[in-house]
């Protein structure tokens, strides 16, 4: 859902607890200046540890903005612990709040897509069943590209499975990795070429499931071109949502059921932060999805994106709901054998 920037103080009403991390980009303190102070009861924010100068800037912008007092470090490319302080840190909030339901909204546009991945996985934790009113809001960029030298990231790091997205994984199974292609070239050949699948999916937004035409031109130039690459391997091209969390969670369930007979299946989300939620919590639907992650060597900071005059919110509760529902069905199914997750070829000629 679309709400303007300044009717989001209202649209979201009470918050019990919110969640947000401070980033290079000015769009991490879009939300936080929007906010009124007196309607957040509780607050976390978490920082990278080993962050840009410039994003401890926006973090003290965003503490005093709202007056934060619990700011949380997590390390850089320690995905289990992460897990572990994020886990920590919630589950003591959620604890000293006491209510029946719990108001929490989650700004997910300065985590990195890997973060984001976690920390949906913490807040679908069995201990939080039932618990949550849970909204993600995301300030979502108006244009990526003023001419053909802009760039996002340079190099790709690594790439491994997101911890507590590794997926059931057969031996015996071809691979198929499905891509939701966005504009970073050369972390998406870079990722096709580690995992060397026997068949590959590649999602390209739809027009409707744009943030707009000039963005979705750019997103169509950059889809031919991996298209063009690696059409040896393509079984399949779809159209994904990035404003729609709905529309893109049906799309994968359908591949997921089209092809997880066959082949292992592994999601790589190269594009926006909605696509990315729907990425999640597919994978927590559909236990059999592994979900993987390339780590950038170098983002580029220079470069300030302009935010849309709107933000993204999305109320997930009705899919935490659903998830409650599978996992009660789960437990009373027999347990199966964990098998060995898939992993990418060796990456060191990449790495820096």
């Amino acid at each position: 859902m679309k709400v303007k920037k300044e009717n989001i103080a209202i649209s979201l009403g009470i918050i019990d607890l919110l969640l947000l991390s401070s980033g290079f980009e000015n769009r991490s303190k879009e939300l936080s200046n929007c906010l009124n102070r007196s309607k957040i009861k509780n607050s976390i924010l978490f920082h990278l540890d080993d962050n840009y100068i410039i994003a401890g800037k926006n973090k003290s912008e965003i503490v005093s903005k709202l007056d934060i007092k619990n700011i949380v470090e997590y390390p850089k490319n320690d995905s289990y612990a992460t897990y572990n302080i994020l886990f920590e840190e919630i589950t003591k909030k959620i604890s000293n709040i006491n209510k029946q339901k719990i108001s929490v909204v989650v700004d997910v546009t300065a985590f990195s897509r890997e973060i984001l991945l976690i920390l949906i996985k913490v807040l679908t934790n069995d201990l939080f069943q039932n618990k949550l009113q849970l909204k993600f809001v995301h300030t979502p960029v108006d244009n990526y590209c003023e001419n053909e030298k802009l760039w996002l990231t340079k190099g790709v790091r690594e790439i491994r499975p997101v911890f507590g997205y590794s997926g059931l994984m057969t031996p015996s199974k071809k691979l198929l990795l499905i891509v939701l292609n966005g504009f970073e070239d050369e972390r998406t050949e870079t990722i096709i070429d580690s995992f060397e699948p026997n068949a590959l999916v590649l999602g390209n937004p739809s027009l409707k499931g744009s943030i707009n035409a000039g963005l979705k031109s750019l997103a169509d130039e950059k889809y031919e071109k991996i298209k063009s690459k690696f059409n040896s391997i393509l079984k399949k091209e779809i159209e994904f949502s990035c404003v729609d969390i709905r529309t893109t969670i049906n799309i994968l369930k359908k591949i997921n059921d089209e092809f997880k007979d066959e082949y292992n299946i592994v999601i790589s989300p190269l594009n926006n932060k909605t696509s990315t939620i729907a990425v999640a919590l597919s994978a927590i639907l559909y236990e059999n999805i592994q979900v993987s992650y390339a780590s950038a060597n170098q983002y580029n900071i220079s470069k300030q994106l302009s935010s849309t005059n709107f933000f993204l919110v999305y109320d997930v509760t009705e899919f935490l709901v659903h998830i409650v529902k599978i996992k009660s069905g789960l437990k009373k199914r027999p347990v199966k054998s964990v098998v060995p997750k898939v992993q990418p070829k060796n990456l060191s000629r990449n790495s820096k």
